[in-house]
């Protein structure tokens, strides 16, 4: 009887029960990330979202023939309680209109779905994928006070400092910046907190894809995260004030609507540019080592 039960347990998921799953899954999903697109990613808020849904797809992607491979019916209790625990997350938040509850159940779910169809071999695999789906979870600012106002005087220093050295009219008063006739806030979606999760989610995909051989590669990749992300925010304030300055504050609004866009572009082009750089830096260095090795054989 074990015998049996062994062999039935690695027979693969009907693909009928994996539609009807996909099926119910957007049936749940599919409002959420409407009610997300239409209250954050339109306005310019996590707009790292759908940057990070696209990683976490292409890594599923790129994995699909060794899913394919481990693919068999992982009914179990700790799936089941993973996927009702995500549903129960889910209805929770949607009941309460708590969106990064409703964003964060489907980690459970997904994981739980993946174990129960896929079996344990397969969500080993899916696990980090799945897991990196929390840098879509909007940021809450109302909790992150205490971090949202440092940044945002920071960023209204340096961006006053800045323009005023090149002779701009500025000036600045907390976290509000005048530059000519023109008052600007520097609000919190203007912080730089936005692009500093997204790069913090995609350095993480991007070393664990990549997987450079120096871990000391790794380490300063990683700790460049944080540094290119602020600046590719004050660039992008930088950019507003101008804007507004010479186009008038019609220009200023309309380009406001997008410079989220811009900011999170500029955070992943100065990312990798110290990946580039890292890389040219270590192969000048073997280049170096390699020549005084020759010139010490050749002595």
């Amino acid at each position: 009887m074990a015998t049996v039960a062994t062999a039935q347990s690695d027979v693969p998921a009907p693909p009928r029960a994996a539609w009807a799953v996909l099926a119910g899954l957007l049936a749940l999903y599919v409002p959420t990330y409407l009610d997300l697109f239409q209250v954050f990613w339109r306005t310019g808020r996590s707009v790292q979202g759908p940057v990070i849904l696209a990683w976490v797809g292409w890594l599923i992607w790129r994995d699909r023939a060794s899913l394919a491979l481990q693919a068999t019916c992982g009914r179990s209790v700790a799936a089941v309680a993973l996927f009702v625990f995500g549903l129960m997350l889910y209805a929770l938040g949607r009941s309460q209109s708590l969106i990064q509850l409703e964003i964060a159940s489907q980690i459970p779910v997904l994981l739980g779905v993946a174990w129960m169809l896929l079996g344990r071999r397969a969500l080993r695999t899916l696990a980090f994928p799945l897991a990196f789906t929390i840098f879509v979870i909007p940021v809450p600012g109302t909790l992150l006070d205490q971090v949202l106002l440092p940044l945002k005087q920071l960023v209204s220093a340096i961006v006053d400092s800045g323009l005023h050295a090149l002779g701009y009219p500025i000036a600045r008063n907390g976290v509000v910046l005048m530059i000519g006739q023109y008052d600007l806030l520097i609000a919190d979606a203007c912080s730089g907190l936005n692009s500093m999760v997204a790069l913090t989610g995609l350095g993480l995909i991007y070393t664990y894809v990549v997987s450079r051989h120096s871990s000391f590669h790794n380490t300063l990749l990683l700790l460049s995260v944080l540094p290119v992300a602020f600046a590719a925010n004050v660039i992008r304030v930088m950019t507003l004030l101008l804007v507004t300055y010479y186009f008038g504050d019609g220009a200023g609004r309309t380009f406001h609507s997008s410079a989220a866009w811009l900011e999170i572009a500029l955070a992943f082009a100065g990312f990798f540019a110290v990946d580039s750089a890292l890389g040219w830096s270590a192969t000048l260095r073997v280049r170096s080592q390699t020549r005084s090795l020759s010139a010490g054989q050749t002595r």
